[in-house]
């Protein structure tokens, strides 16, 4: 599809005129004479011919200039992504799926078709009970109901997620039999993130992070607890959702109930034995016999034709769009590279262009980018597909291309993400302006700041920095989202910021990064309330806005989050009661703190003290002179 003609300057020929005389009065207030026959005029209308000639000749600059210019900045259109989804699969007996098998669903009456990501062991096991040990206490998880639909969780290991908590899945069939045939067993873990904000991005960097929180995989076999040895852990220990895969070689699973009454089953148990979470694991659903699938079909050794011998020879594919870095092309066998462009090829350089929206192969002419042979086989192998039509919802219809008898359903829980059409040249110069506004070299506070909320992989709500400059030192405190009153980072959590920050930092620039300092703030007041209000009910309205305003995250005056190193003012809690449904006036209020008050420190509410006074009406008689 063409791209529409851009407009630089919308300026024509009279608008310029009437600019440049506007601009007379200003620049030559001894110029008075502005009618036709002045030359002075006369020279405004030729310049501003050439200027409207020149604007035309700019807004012909074609789509590949800018994809040019774009590349000048390190920004490229982002191609076409494909969906993905975490299929889960059921049968009565042990099945193995294949990497790169195809299941088929239906999106407005077209098929829509994904790959799995990798081998799968279908086993016929299923999850019967969740203990959750926590507090001293049990307490079993009723995983019949469909938590998931309702947005409903619960906690792995309790609300405060305390070393000594423990998470028990039981499950219900002769295991060991079942085990003993595959390598490796697969738990998929989706946790409840809707009211959490996303995990931090900055530019490409891929995330690192360091979690403080350390766990313990166990079965019960042989009257003991013995470990589980686990392969591979996406959940990075359960702080995101993920597969965990544990390897199933010598396990000799018994059955056991840690709570009586409640049934035996065959058990593991995972338990905190270091604490470190910002926000403590929230379970929607555990899965079994789950796998990832991306949208998209594979195609191998497609022939598109034989070379001519020709400069800039084009070859077409019958389909498309081919999906990013899933294609390999061959040259009689030999395989080509891919390039942007042939600006930098030499005569003897096997490079190819490959424009993935059309489906075509491009050769160079031999001064750029060498000629195939003439005679010489061109071949394929590619992934097409993409866009955001594979973003199929939850709990659809699923087919297997090859109609496997053994299982009996596929269920998806949870919608399809991340497919995503191809990237426009103006949504493209868009980004390429977001981006160049983001810092990328931390000088100023600011910079700091912006690129501590920024570290990838985790979610920072707030920054405050502290400049050294004697020591040439920066402190950066920083504040973990958290369901807590006050967020305090884990060791691993301030890691993960450093070792980001450290990658931005000017080469002599030390850095620190801290916890912030919390100073609780009480307010006692006395509050008149109107008539016919719950004095209670008009109090605990009052806390409540109190733990709110103070509150590090959500408070302050604008409800974004409390800044660094502010006051808390009187006057800003008058405002804040004031407001509240049933209070007439404060009588008297006074702030309480529990300490003072620098650039690296937070505010946190404290307890409160509220009077209630009740309005009262007076009634004054008057003497009618008759």
């Amino acid at each position: 599809m063409p791209l529409p003609v851009p407009n630089l300057d919308t300026k024509r020929f009279d608008e310029l005129i009437d600019e440049a005389r506007r601009l007379i009065p200003r620049y030559a207030p001894e110029w008075t004479n502005h009618n036709l026959p002045d030359p002075g005029i006369t020279f405004i209308e030729l310049f501003a011919w050439l200027a409207e000639m020149q604007i035309y000749y700019l807004n012909q600059i074609p789509e590949k200039n800018y994809l040019k210019y774009l590349n000048l900045l390190g920004v490229k259109p982002k191609p076409a992504t494909p969906a993905k989804v975490d299929l889960t699969f059921s049968s009565d007996k042990l099945v193995t799926i294949l990497k790169g098998t195809r299941v088929v669903t239906k999106s407005q009456e077209k098929n829509i078709t994904f790959e799995l990501d990798e081998d799968i062991d279908v086993l016929p096991v299923e999850l019967k009970k969740v203990v959750i040990y926590s507090n001293y206490k049990f307490t079993v998880v009723d995983i019949e109901k469909d938590s998931m639909q309702r947005g409903t969780f619960y906690y792995a290991f309790g609300r405060n997620a305390e070393a000594g908590s423990q998470l028990y899945l039981g499950f219900n069939e002769d295991i060991n039999s079942i085990l003993n045939g595959v390598d490796n067993f697969k738990i998929t873990f989706s946790l409840f993130e809707n009211d959490l904000p996303p995990v931090g991005t900055h530019g490409d960097g891929k995330p690192e992070v360091y979690p403080s929180v350390e766990l313990k995989w166990e079965y019960r076999g042989e009257g003991e607890w013995k470990p589980l040895r686990i392969e591979d852990d996406q959940t990075n220990n359960l702080t995101k959702s993920g597969k965990v895969t544990f390897l199933t070689k010598g396990i000799i699973m018994e059955k056991y109930s840690p709570v009586e009454g409640k049934g035996e089953f065959y058990w593991i148990r995972c338990g905190v034995i270091k604490q470190g979470y910002e926000i403590p694991p929230r379970i929607t659903t555990i899965q079994l016999n789950t796998i990832s699938a991306t949208e998209g079909i594979t195609v191998k050794a497609e022939t598109p034709g034989k070379s001519s011998g020709l400069p800039e020879q084009i070859f077409s594919i019958k389909n498309k769009p081919i999906l990013y870095k899933s294609q390999k092309v061959y040259v009689d066998s030999q395989a080509w590279e891919e390039v942007d462009d042939f600006d930098a090829s030499t005569p003897n350089d096997n490079h190819y262009v490959l424009n993935r929206a059309n489906g075509e192969v491009i050769f160079g002419n031999g001064i750029r980018g060498r000629i195939p042979t003439k005679g010489a086989e061109i071949k394929i192998d590619y992934r097409y597909g993409g866009g955001e039509e594979g973003n199929v919802p939850a709990e659809v219809n699923w087919q297997l291309s090859n109609n496997m008898e053994d299982i009996e359903g596929i269920k998806n829980l949870f919608p399809a993400t991340g497919g995503k059409e191809e990237e426009s040249i103006d949504e493209a110069k868009f980004r390429a302006r977001k981006e160049l506004k983001a810092p990328y070299r931390a000088v100023t506070s600011e910079d700091f700041q912006t690129i501590a909320k920024a570290t990838p992989g985790i979610r920072v709500a707030r920054a405050g920095v502290q400049i050294l400059p004697k020591e040439n030192k920066v402190k950066v405190a920083v504040v973990p989202y958290s369901l807590y009153e006050r967020p305090i980072p884990s060791e691993g959590f301030k890691r993960t910021v450093c070792e980001h920050l450290d990658k931005h930092r000017l080469i002599t620039t030390q850095i620190e990064v801290i916890e912030p300092e919390y100073v609780k703030v009480s307010v006692t007041a006395s509050v008149k309330i109107k008539p016919q209000n719950s004095p209670e009910l008009v109090r605990k309205r009052v806390e409540e806005a109190l733990n709110t305003f103070l509150h590090p995250l959500k408070g302050g005056p604008d409800g974004n989050g409390w800044q660094f190193g502010r006051e808390v003012y009187k006057s800003e809690v008058y405002e804040v009661i004031e407001k509240i449904d049933g209070v007439d006036g404060v009588v008297d209020l006074s702030l309480s703190k529990g300490g003072n008050i620098n650039e690296l420190t937070l505010v946190y509410p404290g307890r409160h003290r509220i009077e209630i006074a009740l309005s009262q009406t007076v009634c004054k008689e008057e003497s009618i002179r008759g």
